[in-house]
């Protein structure tokens, strides 16, 4: 196998997991390949598909699944809590607008932190009951600019670093 599709295999398979999602596949695969806009657009585009791959599947699975956890005797209670917890931090957004609430998941899914990606944002959308028309086009535009910056980052477009520098001066 080729050094560039073993690339392209690896970011795709860190995209599509819930724990490195498009950050890790992004910081990988441009770190493996030489930084071209043909290069980039490549392992920007399998790192978007990739991550958003399992987001229909979690918002369609997770609300029957909290569902049923509810019962067992085992984590019921967790699924209690983790649902009480979601509406609450959530407060009213979810009662007011579906709008605003698909803006509120964009938002965090957009942002580049660890635990604030497509599949935490999928299963907030579906704690929230949010309906597929307005959870999955936050949720991809969310992973869209999240891999936009992560490459901004990574290229050296945004050099956080001189930033610091220049702040310790």
């Amino acid at each position: 196998m080729s050094e560039t599709l073993t690339t392209y295999i690896t970011t795709f398979l860190l995209a599509i997991m819930p724990v490195s999602e498009i950050r890790g596949s992004m910081i990988y695969g441009l770190s493996q390949v030489e930084h071209t806009l043909s290069n980039i657009l490549q392992i920007y585009g399998i790192s978007v598909i990739a991550n958003f791959l399992p987001v229909p599947f979690i918002l369609i699975a997770f609300r029957p699944l909290i569902k049923w956890l509810k019962r067992t005797k085992l984590l019921g209670r967790f699924a209690v809590w983790l649902e009480n917890r979601t509406h609450r931090k959530a407060g009213d957004i979810s009662r007011k607008s579906a709008r605003a609430a698909a803006v509120a998941i964009y938002v965090f899914v957009s942002i580049p932190f660890p635990t604030t990606g497509a599949w935490t944002g999928s299963m907030i959308a579906g704690l929230l009951d949010m309906r597929a028309r307005y959870a999955l086009p936050a949720v991809l535009l969310g992973i869209m600019t999240s891999g936009a910056i992560m490459t901004l980052l990574v290229t050296g477009v945004l050099n956080l670093g001189a930033l610091g520098e220049f702040m310790m001066r």
